[in-house]
């Protein structure tokens, strides 16, 4: 192993990026830094990779202002991309003012971004573009959220790709019951936080991929 790829403990890293040992702990946490190697109870991380990543955070953070989990989230799709291409998710949403400030931000963090705005092309898109997740609001117009969601379930071509129903009206048990029987994968309710958003996003891919 060349000294580029030695181990370096969390002490080195926070060096490396002249920060804190915390901040380089919430790195850790969110994933932006991966452990490489244990002993014992401490933290081991490949020294090239700190390194390498110093700069592209610096640049995510300080000149185009994301978050650390918009940061995380970029990350983990540029190296879904390398392997097998971009994330592909679709926006569901009727509103066009709020499925555009999903779409760039999402696309800013490195997804590919499909949209439908009602129901009925919520199903086509779904079907010809075979997004890797769908986020889909509830009250849509010409067929509503569980319609949409029950129909994807129930299609061979989209039986298994995950669904985050978003909605302001998902306020009770019932709701919440309903939506699981036709298959959706998570929740949230408006006003969404894009960050809590995203992290969802993140969570459930991950779980699908261990299906």
């Amino acid at each position: 192993m060349g000294e580029g790829q030695r181990l370096i403990g969390i002490e080195e890293v926070a060096e490396v990026f002249e920060k804190s040992v915390e901040s380089i702990r919430k790195y850790k946490n969110y994933g932006i830094l991966k452990v490489a190697d244990k002993i014992g109870n401490k933290d081991l991380f490949h020294r090239e990779d700190a390194i390498a990543k110093k700069s592209v955070i610096k640049e995510m953070q300080v000149q185009r202002g994301l978050s650390l989990s918009q940061i995380a989230m970029e990350l983990e799709s540029r190296e879904a991309q390398a392997m097998d291409g971009p994330e592909k998710l679709l926006i569901v949403e009727d509103e066009e003012a709020t499925r555009e400030t999903w779409t760039e931000f999402f696309e800013n963090a490195g997804y590919h971004v499909v949209q439908a705005g009602d129901g009925q092309e919520a199903l086509e898109v779904a079907r010809t573009e075979r997004p890797s997740l769908v986020l889909l609001d509830l009250r849509l117009p010409k067929l509503d959220g569980y319609q949409v969601c029950q129909r994807l379930k129930g299609d061979p071509l989209t039986s298994d790709t995950p669904i985050i129903m978003i909605t302001a009206f998902l306020t009770g048990a019932s709701d919440t019951v309903r939506g699981i029987e036709y298959g959706a994968d998570d929740y949230l309710n408006k006003p969404v936080d894009l960050d809590v958003l995203a992290a969802r996003v993140r969570m459930v891919l991950r779980r699908a991929t261990h299906r």
